[in-house]
This record gives C-alpha cells, sequence and structure tokens, in this order.
C-alpha cells in the first residue's frame, strides 16, 4: 500500500468522521426505560471519535512511509492514473461508503432490522475475496448478525430503532 492510498483514505475518513459526529447532535436524546448516564447519543459520538482518531492514525502512517520512500530513494516519479484505474483499484471503499448511504436512506422507511441484514450481505460480498465468496453464508451472517444486534438493544438495552413498513 502506497502512502498516497493511506493518505487518501485518512482524509477521506476524516473528513467523514468530522460530518458523522456533527449530525449526531442531531440524535434526539432517549435514555431508555430509566435514567441512565448514557444517552442514545453517546454510541455514535463515541464512533464519531474513534473514527476520527483511525484516520489519524492512517494520515501520519502515510507522512511516515512518504518519508522513510524519500530517504530510501524508492518514490517514483509519479504514475499516471486513470479514473477508470482509480475505480478498479478502490472498489471495494467506494461500493462500502455506496452501501452505508443505502443502509442511511433506507432505514427509516424500510426499518433497522432489514436494513441491517441488507447492508451486513452486502458488505461481506464486498470485502470477502472474489474466489471464496458462498452467497449462503453471506445471508445466514447478514440475517443472524442483524436479529441478534436488534435483540440485543430494543430487549436488552431498551433502545427504540426504526421498525420500517413491516414492523420489526
Amino acid at each position: 500500500m502506497t502512502y498516497r492510498t493511506n493518505l487518501v483514505a485518512g482524509s477521506s475518513l476524516a473528513l467523514f468522521s468530522i460530518v458523522y459526529f456533527g449530525l449526531s447532535f442531531e440524535i434526539k436524546p432517549f435514555s431508555g426505560s430509566g435514567a441512565a448516564p448514557l444517552n442514545s447519543a453517546f454510541v455514535p459520538r463515541l464512533w464519531g471519535v474513534c473514527l476520527f482518531l483511525l484516520s489519524l492514525t492512517l494520515i501520519a502512517r502515510a507522512f511516515r512511509e512518504r518519508k522513510a520512500q524519500l530517504q530510501s530513494g524508492e518514490l517514483a516519479a509519479r504514475e499516471k492514473k486513470t479514473f477508470a484505474g482509480v475505480v478498479k483499484a478502490n472498489y471495494e471503499v467506494i461500493l462500502t461508503f455506496l452501501v452505508i448511504m443505502l443502509f442511511i436512506a433506507g432505514l427509516k422507511p424500510i426499518g433497522f432490522t432489514i436494513m441491517s441484514a441488507l447492508y451486513i450481505f452486502a458488505q461481506v460480498l464486498i470485502l470477502t475475496p472474489p474466489g471464496k465468496r458462498k452467497l449462503h453464508w453471506a445471508i445466514i451472517v447478514g440475517i443472524a448478525a442483524a436479529v441478534i444486534i436488534d435483540y440485543v438493544f430494543v430487549a436488552l438495552l431498551h433502545v427504540m430503532l426504526p421498525r420500517g413498513i413491516l414492523g420489526f
């Protein structure tokens, strides 16, 4: 992985985490069935901060790699990259952002459990190498994870999630 890849990924994630953290302030506080020190906005804000810190780590790694390449003389002349080449080299990242946007768009009308199952299914297929993809395992993982997550949040933590068109 080149330093440019880490720099672009880190910068993109930093920007995304800042927007995500800012949008977390629009979450209406819901403390569940009782008064607790944590509310429904705590975890999204925590994730936003963690994602930002991890993106800073990627950016720092990029600068360290660039410095090492400059010192060793490995830094080659800039390669001319086409848009299609960049998309092909980063299709997992691009597809992940598209799937996240679809997840967010469908969350309220379709519901948390269904959208989570679809998102996890799609993400498993995106991140699994093409030769090792097994559709039935992606379906099982997507459904099982969505049901477990829904149970934990609704039954155990008493957090209301978007129910959607089918009521679950």
